[in-house]
């Protein structure tokens, strides 16, 4: 069965499940049109999928209710694989939201005890919270005037120091291949003075 074939009978059948008809009901369906048996598992599949797409609003506002039930009404046509799969895609989109938050947060200057007041927590956890909030300020750190100039004079002297000892070390491959090293070193310290850092979390 071509691709297009199945997605076609797995939105008709993703209707079907949502008029109520029932798993049994739609497989001697498929099969009376010729499907056999792998055929029909995977459109069924797919078909759940789709119904999964149009539930994931609910799932998400149920979740962050704190109301989700794998055994709700509404999700009697998933079976559980395909819930669970859903469910984890939700978890994976709050937190992303929550770390956005974080970083919403910190940019507008809000102190540490409050971002802890303002983040649900049981989505995405404290210790991920002070992480991000260390790496805003060691980028914040390094995009001051003060960690501008110490990448560029570090730089500009690794550069130096490489340079001249590489040429007067010509003779020996471990010396020079060391120095071609702090050169390379350098020049990456001297491209972080010279740009502005960008918080890893954006």
């Amino acid at each position: 069965m071509k691709y297009a074939e199945k997605i076609k009978h797995a939105e008709k059948v993703a209707e079907a499940l949502l008029d109520e008809q029932s798993i049994d009901q739609v497989r001697t369906s498929l099969k009376e049109e010729g499907l056999y048996d792998r055929e029909v598992d995977n459109v069924i599949a797919s078909a759940r999928n789709i119904i999964g797409e149009k539930l994931k609003p609910i799932i998400r506002s149920k979740i962050l209710a704190g109301e989700f039930s794998r055994t709700a009404p509404e999700f009697d046509k998933l079976d559980t694989e395909t819930l669970g799969k859903f469910v984890q895609q939700e978890l994976k989109g709050i937190a992303v939201t929550q770390k956005r938050k974080v970083n919403e947060l910190l940019k507008n200057g809000i102190a540490p005890e409050y971002i802890y007041k303002e983040i649900r927590q049981e989505f995405y956890p404290r210790e991920l919270i002070d992480d991000q909030i260390a790496a805003f300020k060691e980028t914040k750190k390094q995009n001051s005037a003060g960690g501008r100039m110490l990448n560029i004079v570090g730089g500009i002297a690794l550069v130096v120091i490489g340079l001249g000892v590489t040429i007067a070390s010509m003779q020996g491959n471990s010396g020079g291949v060391l120095m071609y090293g702090m050169i390379i070193v350098g020049l990456v310290m001297l491209t972080k003075g010279f740009i502005t850092q960008e918080s890893p979390y954006e």
